[in-house]
């Protein structure tokens, strides 16, 4: 990791600290700066430093930061009305399936037996995600089964590209998708099973992770 890296990292660092703090205290006009800047900062960084890379893995990772930070503006307005929770869904559904596009761009030709067990995981934990919050999903069934569809296929095609990128980019690349599954499964427990203790923290952080870990993965694609 180069000086720039790290820089980057510590100022990375920085916003997510401020945006869980402000969370905390529920100041809630100051987030309305904070959560956007992660993912800007992000496209920022990438922007920068990823014009090595194939103009396809390029222009679909920018969009997926893009419909990120859609999502992330909706969602700061959730409470006004549950259709906003809908757009904010469609959002990052767009953005999971950019980074789809992305990690299929990537894929391995045949499919290894770690490949398999990887999936077999994926979606049992998604099943019962989806199991747990069934009940009370209501009007948002439909809207949610077509999200977890999309997400699971985005951390399935992040895990299948073994064969064609160093191990740097594969693992970082792997361990962000499963940041977001885990980011978003908090989420949907805590709105449509039990209050989770801290739940902004938790959702928050391991998002914050997941896209950083996501876009130093694909920039190391090449190493």
């Amino acid at each position: 990791m180069n000086f720039k890296s790290i820089y980057f990292l510590l100022g990375y660092v920085f916003i997510v600290f401020l945006d869980l703090l402000f969370g905390y205290l529920n100041f809630h006009e100051y987030r309305l700066l904070t959560k956007p800047l992660i993912v800007i900062s992000l496209m920022i960084h990438f922007g920068l430093h990823g014009k090595h890379l194939p103009k396809k893995t390029f222009q679909f990772t920018i969009l997926a930061l893009f419909f990120s930070l859609i999502g992330d503006i909706i969602l700061l307005f959730e409470l006004r009305s549950p259709s906003l929770f809908t757009l904010g869904l469609t959002a990052f559904l767009l953005a999971h399936l950019s980074y789809s596009v992305v990690f299929t761009s990537q894929r391995n030709l045949s499919y290894t037996r770690e490949y398999w067990i990887i999936l077999t995981a994926i979606v049992s934990f998604g099943v019962a995600i989806f199991l747990m919050v069934m009940e009370n999903l209501g009007d948002f069934m439909v809207p949610v089964i077509i999200y977890i569809i999309a997400i699971l296929v985005m951390a399935i095609t992040s895990s299948n590209r073994k064969a064609e990128v160093g191990m740097k980019s594969y693992s970082l690349v792997l361990l962000g998708a499963i940041f977001f599954i885990i980011s978003d499964s908090i989420l949907a427990i805590n709105k449509f099973n039990t209050p989770v203790p801290m739940a902004n923290f938790w959702i928050m952080s391991t998002y914050a992770a997941s896209q950083y870990l996501i876009v130093n993965g694909l920039l190391a694609s090449n190493e």
